[in-house]
């Protein structure tokens, strides 16, 4: 699978190249500091996929998602930014962009979103598989339902929930509430939760952060409460999980 890369910050740019060329299966065909020299190179080594940041000098990622578009709807592209302002998720959104992640961005989430595209790619060629964009369902209830799930991806360790939610949409929360069950088959304070744990278990497994530290960063502002919930979830407490990782 080929992969390009964008980004002005060279240490960001060569760790992720680095990352990359280390996995089997990858191939990283040009690692830009700029827009403009990447879209230059994309039709001539056509990647299968573009990493890129939003914030660059001059020449924005969302303006080369937006050129990259009009010439090609299928490449899957990823964000990777350090704004979690939601109204570039939005922007996101419409050009189709199939992942958005906020730096610093830990590498297992990155190469497991990569290895999703590429479990994507052979159903795509056989024309059994949708463009690679997110969003291409015309069904605007999930629209709304996939951009409540992009905002817990972006915002799930601060104080959110289905009235903070439904009020960024312009909905009612009862309104997200039902539109939630029916799309994801599940509640959407379940949902949270679920998602908030699997980003704590990544957090436990690094040896810098205490198990106070992880609660606070996944968005349990009571400690005691996330032992509760995370030992219901995995039969055992932070704490245990934490030392069974080392």
């Amino acid at each position: 699978m080929k992969i390009m890369i964008v980004d002005d910050e060279p240490k960001i740019r060569k760790g992720i190249k680095m990352l990359l060329d280390g996995q089997m299966g990858f191939d990283v065909v040009g690692a830009y500091d700029g827009a403009d020299s990447a879209l230059m190179d994309i039709l001539e080594k056509t990647p299968d996929v573009i990493v890129t940041d939003i914030k660059m000098p001059e020449y924005s990622g969302l303006d080369l998602i937006e050129k990259i578009r009009e010439r090609d709807k299928k490449i899957y592209i990823i964000i990777i930014s350090g704004y979690s302002n939601f109204e570039y998720a939005q922007q996101a959104i419409k050009y189709g962009v199939y992942r958005y992640l906020t730096k610093p961005t830990n590498p297992r989430e990155l190469i497991e979103v990569l290895r999703e595209i590429e479990r994507k790619q052979e159903p795509q060629l056989c024309g059994s598989e949708p463009p690679a964009g997110m969003y291409v369902n015309s069904d605007v209830g999930n629209l709304l339902v996939r951009k409540a799930v992009d905002y817990i991806e972006i915002h799930y360790a601060e104080k959110i929930g289905l009235k903070s939610i439904a009020e960024v949409l312009y909905i009612s929360p009862n309104y997200l509430s039902d539109l939630f069950r029916r799309h994801m088959k599940e509640n959407f304070s379940d949902y949270l939760i679920d998602f908030r744990l699997k980003k704590a278990c990544i957090y436990l497994k690094m040896p810098e952060y205490k198990v106070s530290d992880v609660s606070q960063m996944t968005g349990f502002r009571d400690a005691a409460y996330f032992s509760t919930v995370f030992k219901k979830a995995y039969n055992m407490t932070p704490l245990e999980f934490k030392n069974k990782a080392k």
